[in-house]
Parts: structure tokens; C-alpha cells; sequence
């Protein structure tokens, strides 16, 4: 029996915030859909649009009519994965290297979405898929060049696929756990050759964070050596 439910580790400092989420699925997002079917699991990259209906989150995409994923039964719920954005970082690029050396690292920004799979072979669901995930990203016009009879016809190869979201989760390993310093110098160095979206959340998100994470452990410190030192004041007297 193959699992049908699966889980991403996700550390609370790595938990990526709630508002942050809401901003990333208000795009079309690439992933992959796990579906799970008697003679193992199976994935198709495909985009996805999230709808909201009576407050849940619909993710809505189509596969090609032929997939396995459309011809073979599914024996459990369905899985998402929409890996956002990721970079490489080099422990060079850290500011604190000189004196604590360290080991390179990936840093990424992920999505997992888990829920029963709809499949309409309806060609007119297939079309209302494709045409709102185009809607989402090119004019009115590009489709309508195209002209419904040959819309028509190409959706018959297609099929709505529609996956209730359940439960979701998601991780952004984006070097929050580093010194602030550590950052800004991944921010810099990123600007001038990484991914874009990791840049801004290394600036919106990550920094503050840090920062705020480790004023904390600096005021503890302090504190800290405060009694230290009136415990040996007193112990002199």
C-alpha cells in the first residue's frame, strides 16, 4: 500500500508567514501533482491558479486527456508541490566567514497542498481551466485570435483537473537562522546574480527577523553579564 498523505519538516523558524503565502498563491504558480494509483505514485508538472470558494482554496490546472494521471484510478488524496523560488549559496559570500567558516547551503521557498483530486472530462471544463489560467497571465486578445472553434477543439485533448486544498504547508529555508550581517550579504551579493524572489524575501523577511532574533540574544547577554557582575561585586563585599 502506498501512503497517500506525506509531510515537509518545517521548523517554526523556517515556517513561511501566513500573509506571505496568501501573496504567493495570488499568482499562477508551476508544480508538480502527486496523485497516488495502485501501481505506485505518479507527478505532471503542470501551472496552477488557486480559486477561493465559500473561503477554501481550489488549486485548478489540466493535464493532457492521455496522462496516466487522467487514465488510471487514484487510491488517495493528491498532492501539490510548488517549489517557489530557490538559489544556491556559497559560504563565501557569508560576512562572518573569516572568522566562523562554513559550509555552502540552498536556500528555498516551497509549497505543499494536499486534498482530493477532481477530474472533469467535460472538454467544456477543460477550456474554462486552460482559459483561466491564461486569463491570469496575457491579455484577452491572445485567445481571442485564436477563435472559439479552434479553442473548442483543442480542449477536447484536455482535461479540467481541480485539487480541494486540505491542508497546506509551507517552508522558507532563507537563511533565517543566520546574523544579520550574514544577510545583507547575501543580499548583496544575490542582486547581482540570484533569483529575485530570493532577494526580496531575504530583505522583507529574513532580515528583520534575524535582527530581531538576535537583538534578543544580545539583550540576554547583557543581561546576563549584569548579574554575573553584581554577584561578584557582592560576593567581594
Amino acid at each position: 500500500m502506498w501512503p497517500s498523505v506525506a509531510h515537509v519538516h518545517v521548523p517554526d523558524h523556517f515556517k513561511l508567514p501566513d500573509e506571505r503565502l496568501t501573496e504567493l498563491l495570488a499568482t499562477v504558480r508551476a508544480g508538480n501533482l502527486v496523485t497516488v494509483h495502485a501501481d505506485g505514485p505518479l507527478a505532471t508538472f503542470v501551472p496552477f491558479h488557486v480559486e477561493e470558494r465559500a473561503g477554501n482554496r481550489v488549486l485548478v490546472t489540466h493535464l493532457v486527456r492521455n496522462n496516466p494521471q487522467v487514465r488510471t484510478p487514484m487510491t488517495g488524496t493528491g498532492m501539490v508541490i510548488l517549489d517557489v523560488t530557490d538559489a544556491y549559496l556559497s559560504p563565501l559570500w557569508y560576512a562572518t566567514n573569516d572568522e566562523l567558516p562554513n559550509v555552502p547551503t540552498w536556500d528555498y521557498v516551497t509549497i505543499h497542498a494536499w486534498g482530493p483530486v477532481t477530474i472533469d472530462l467535460a472538454p467544456e471544463a477543460a477550456l474554462r481551466a486552460a482559459r483561466a489560467l491564461t486569463d491570469r497571465m496575457e491579455a484577452p486578445e491572445v485567445l481571442k485570435r485564436v477563435g472559439e472553434t479552434k479553442l473548442g477543439l483543442m480542449s477536447r485533448a484536455i482535461v479540467g483537473v481541480e485539487v480541494a486544498v486540505e491542508r497546506i504547508e509551507a517552508k522558507a529555508k532563507m537563511s533565517q537562522n543566520r546574523h544579520p550581517d550574514d544577510i545583507r550579504s547575501l543580499i548583496a551579493e544575490l542582486e547581482r546574480s540570484g533569483p529575485e524572489e530570493v532577494v526580496e524575501y531575504l530583505r522583507e523577511v529574513s532580515l528583520p527577523h534575524a535582527e530581531r532574533r538576535f537583538g534578543t540574544i544580545e539583550r540576554l547577554q547583557a543581561r546576563g553579564r549584569r548579574v554575573e557582575s553584581h554577584g561578584t561585586m557582592a560576593s567581594e563585599e
